[in-house]
């Protein structure tokens, strides 16, 4: 059959062409067969439209498919390459080498941040031995500037008592204290030694850290620092506060050993965030800000009063009944058992200042949650006029204020 149907075929070629010769039309067998199957349709192939098109989007899903295949066998497949310290190379599986490179960042850490820390001991008397043994550190400090400023806290000093001390580099340079200086505001501690060229730690903010956040302990023991791994559980401060005591204190989860009296707690960035003043708290470094300008200048460290116990709303927020609004701003002047809102004879009293008012704004700066009204009070010198805005009766004022100066 399919002889016959390509003779027939022929034939109907052959019969096209007398056709055209003759004028006459002759039928065949092809003129029965469907409109599909007739020469005219098979008569020539039409080129496609846009052949490069086809090619592009051909090359680019072959580039795209490539690249899946190497991110595929990268993530999962090969080992990954490193070099040690000889330049020989070293194939280590991609977990271990997280592992490692985690490891070697910590390294890292203690090497930088670990030598601005320092030990203090025990003077040696005139006719000991003079070793200084890890188990007899009496506990640490940092270094603020490198002429040999340094920043412990009251718990060491007071642990140390009225025996004489000396203090020990990361360098294993022995130095006697020429001057302590202690701040009235807060627990931290001043300490100048004669020295000259010291390595000097990165002040970190403690407000910045969150719960669970990793932090470090450094713990300055011969001949090298000891690092302990703690959580951070909470940067607070009590309920009622003082514009002229600093009492916020950054708690960890483990509690701070003895051994870090007086030791930094840092990040990862390496910065020092806050100093260990006891085995429940440690004390900010961001007290530093308003002391340690007058404390290089002045040998001493001089702090503003206005003289007013409070609130932090924004961390205890106020219910009004009035209106059934939450007052979550500003400072509520208040007392506590047996401290008065107002000092007797402060600046706050003579400014007319009272219980239940509520500041706002000091200067310029509004109160919030990274700006309390204590820490504001204390970036002014004694002496400065400043204007505090508070609302006293439902309506909002403003009066300005002389700080005072502690004694």
């Amino acid at each position: 059959m399919f002889k016959k149907f390509t003779q027939t075929k022929v034939g109907q070629l052959e019969n096209k062409k007398e056709n055209k010769e003759t004028g006459e039309k002759k039928s065949t067998a092809a003129d029965k067969l469907p409109e599909i199957y007739r020469e005219e349709y098979f008569g020539r192939l039409e080129k496609p439209k846009s052949g490069l098109s086809l090619v592009v989007v051909a090359v680019v899903l072959a580039i795209l498919s490539s690249l899946t295949a190497v991110f595929v066998y990268e993530g999962f497949f090969r080992e990954a390459v490193v070099a040690d310290k000889s330049g020989q190379k070293i194939i280590v599986d991609k977990q271990e080498n997280i592992t490692v490179t985690s490891e070697e960042r910590l390294a890292d850490l203690s090497e930088a941040a670990g030598a601005a820390v320092v030990a203090f001991y025990q003077k040696p008397s005139a006719t000991g031995n003079h070793f200084f043994e890890a188990e007899q550190v009496l506990g640490s400090g940092l270094v603020l500037t490198s002429d040999g400023w340094l920043v412990t806290t009251t718990g060491l000093l007071n642990k140390i008592g009225e025996s004489k001390y000396v203090v020990v580099t990361n360098k294993n340079k022995v130095y006697e204290p020429k001057s302590v200086v202690e701040d009235p505001g807060s627990n931290l501690v001043f300490v100048k030694i004669e020295a000259k060229d010291l390595p000097v730690a990165k002040i970190g903010e403690a407000k910045t850290m969150t719960s669970g956040q990793l932090v470090y302990g450094f713990i300055c023991n011969y001949p090298k620092v000891k690092l302990a791994s703690l959580h951070v559980a909470e940067v607070g401060a009590p309920t009622v506060e003082s514009t002229e005591k600093m009492t916020a204190v950054l708690w960890c989860r483990e509690g701070y050993d003895e051994s870090l009296l007086g030791a930094p707690i840092i990040n990862m960035a390496g910065e020092a965030l806050a100093v260990v003043n006891s085995k429940n708290e440690a004390v900010p470094m961001n007290y530093l800000k308003s002391i340690l300008d007058g404390l290089l200048k002045k040998n001493k460290i001089e702090r503003s009063v206005l003289g007013v116990n409070y609130i932090s709303l924004a961390a205890h927020p106020k219910f009004n009944l009035q209106d059934g609004e939450l007052i979550a701003r500003g400072a509520m002047i208040s007392g506590d058992k047996n401290i008065a809102a107002v000092k007797k004879g402060s600046p706050a009293e003579k400014a007319g200042l009272k219980a239940g008012d509520i500041i706002i704004a000091v200067g310029e700066d509004s109160l919030a949650a990274d700006k309390t009204l204590g820490e504001l009070i204390q970036s002014y010198a004694p002496g400065q006029k400043i204007k505090i805005s508070l609302i006293s009766g439902g309506e909002e004022k403003a009066v300005e204020v002389v700080l005072g100066k502690m004694e």
